[in-house]
């Protein structure tokens, strides 16, 4: 066997996927069923955590060249303006990107597939999988070449990416539980002028609908997104002008549009496969759970999906750790993506549904509270966290540990690690500690005492060690977040906390490893 990995898919999904194996070493193979990217996507959000990932693949600073930050949205109610809601300010201190980036899932593609494409590797097009059997220690795959011809190829791990109707999924025998919504939406990419709020998300609810326009890169380019109106659903070959009566309606009746790039009309399902791992293939992404557009939360959501399963994968693969790494695949990213369903669900029941008491508390309930309470810190905060993903932690999993001692305002195992600013050595400058952290290894975060001077054995050149010396300015920064001294933060490569305590012990540190990562 030539190939460590086979990844069924080549969105956004298995594109990052592949691009963090391959950094890592694995052989890995994507193909993907269609004759090539996307040229249209609906897909437009890149939250915080999404650009900080992006940053260790070299690929932050062009995606927000290419896209539009928008650092907020503003809230319309029956045409009028109701509420703002911030993201910028309360998100400074929390990520390096604090603010929603619109950036469509085709040009998300493009980056990672170039990134791919600088590691020596490229997307195998028209390559169907069509069957799929599994043995003890590797997957047979069968693929259906451009040309109709069959082929076998043995692999020890699989990964489904591919999507919603995902053929992994189906071959392996995993139910999608869910259901579509009743409603038919559309998405719209057009040149227009009007009132809306320039560079920000808008948001215009209705009593009986929604749009949202999202600003894109370019002189008046608007994403159009929403409910068709009742008179025009069911009708085939509808085009963007049939709609425009509403839109100049319900978002303002001077609009005035130039063009008219893309069009088109589609369903939204909530569903989730009934488990994300069966023996040696995955789920990710689309094909694992589907869910409303609320938040912006689904490409993202992959995305992490895919960072999360690579460093173990890896690991396996090298024969750096036992197949029972994986396993923690599901136990973290399932309960996420239940999380997901059940809060964007609930939200979209309330802004889509017909119903008089719906209309109701969309028009006049929701912006008045949502415009309360975001004037309060600690709501922010929650809000910031919770939309860019940054919040996101894993604190039941079996690779989270926590010794005694530590406070509970602080960091806890199982969090995503928070970004800080701080002095390596004492007669240095501040330093970015997204920058230093290397996600392809542990890192090891000594706060207020020595680091081991074998390092920790099981690790090996696996791990990283930063010290973070006694210094005014850190101690603040420290402080901040809640972070004491002395400490330590046993970070993993995706930059959650494995192992974190008081008083550093090498033998703890070594035993984690050995019993929860299952090294020997």
């Amino acid at each position: 066997m030539d190939t460590d990995v086979l990844v069924v898919g080549a969105g956004p999904t298995g594109l990052m996927l592949a691009n963090q194996l391959a950094r890592r070493g694995v052989r890995v193979r994507i193909i993907d069923r269609h004759a090539g990217p996307a040229r249209e996507s609906r897909a437009l959000g890149v939250q915080a955590r999404t650009l900080e990932i992006y940053a260790h693949l070299g690929i932050a600073d062009q995606a927000v060249a290419l896209g539009k930050k928008a650092d907020g949205a503003v809230l319309w109610a029956q045409g009028r303006r109701a509420a703002r809601v911030p993201l910028g300010d309360i998100g400074r201190d929390v990520s390096p990107y604090p603010y929603l980036l619109v950036l469509g899932q085709d040009d998300n593609e493009r980056l990672l597939g170039e990134a791919l494409r600088n590691q020596g590797l490229s997307v195998q097009w028209n390559t169907e999988l069509v069957g799929l059997a599994q043995d003890t220690d590797h997957v047979m795959a069968t693929l259906k070449s451009p040309d109709g011809s069959k082929s076998e190829v043995r692999v020890p791990w699989l990964a489904g990416c591919d999507g919603a109707r995902s053929t992994v999924r189906e071959l392996s025998g995993i139910p999608f539980e869910g259901a579509p919504y009743q409603h038919v939406f559309f998405v719209a990419d057009v040149q227009m002028t009007g009132s809306m709020a320039p560079d920000i998300l808008n948001v215009y609810l209705w009593r009986r609908g929604f749009h949202l326009l999202f600003p894109m890169r370019g002189t008046d380019h608007w994403r159009i997104v929403g409910i068709l109106p009742p008179h025009l659903r069911g009708r085939d070959n509808l085009t963007f002008e049939e709609t425009i009566p509403t839109l100049r309606h319900e978002v303002g009746s001077e609009l005035s549009f130039q063009a008219c790039n893309w069009y088109s009309t589609y369903r939204i399902h909530h569903r989730r496969a009934a488990r994300f791992h069966d023996r040696r293939c995955f789920l990710l992404g689309d094909a694992a759970h589907v869910h409303s557009p609320v938040g912006g939360q689904g490409m993202n959501t992959g995305l992490q999906d895919a960072y999360n399963l690579a460093w173990k994968l890896a690991l396996v693969v090298s024969g750096r750790a036992g197949a029972a790494l994986v396993h923690s695949y599901e136990d973290e990213r399932l309960p996420v993506a239940n999380h997901l369903l059940k809060r964007t669900d609930r939200l979209f029941s309330i802004v889509v549904s017909d119903s008089w008491l719906a209309g109701l508390i969309r028009t006049r309930v929701m912006p008045k509270v949502m415009g309360l309470a975001l004037r309060t810190a600690a709501v922010q905060r929650i809000a910031f966290r919770t939309i860019s993903q940054t919040g996101i932690r894993y604190r039941s999993s079996p690779l989270s540990e926590a010794l005694a001692g530590l406070p509970e305002d602080g960091p806890r195992a199982g969090d995503r690690f928070p970004w800080l600013r701080l002095k390596f050595a004492s007669s240095g400058p501040a330093e970015d500690l997204f920058e230093k952290l290397d996600d392809t290894r542990f890192n090891l975060l000594v706060i207020g005492q020595r680091a081991p001077a074998g390092g920790i054995p099981e690790l090996g050149d696996l791990l990283r060690m930063h010290e973070v010396p006694s210094d005014s300015a850190n101690d603040r920064e420290l402080a901040r977040v809640g972070i004491p001294r002395p400490s330590f933060y046993l970070l993993r490569p995706d930059g959650h906390v494995g192992l974190a305590g008081v008083q550093l012990d090498a033998g703890a540190v070594s035993r984690y490893v050995s019993e929860r990562l299952r090294f020997g």
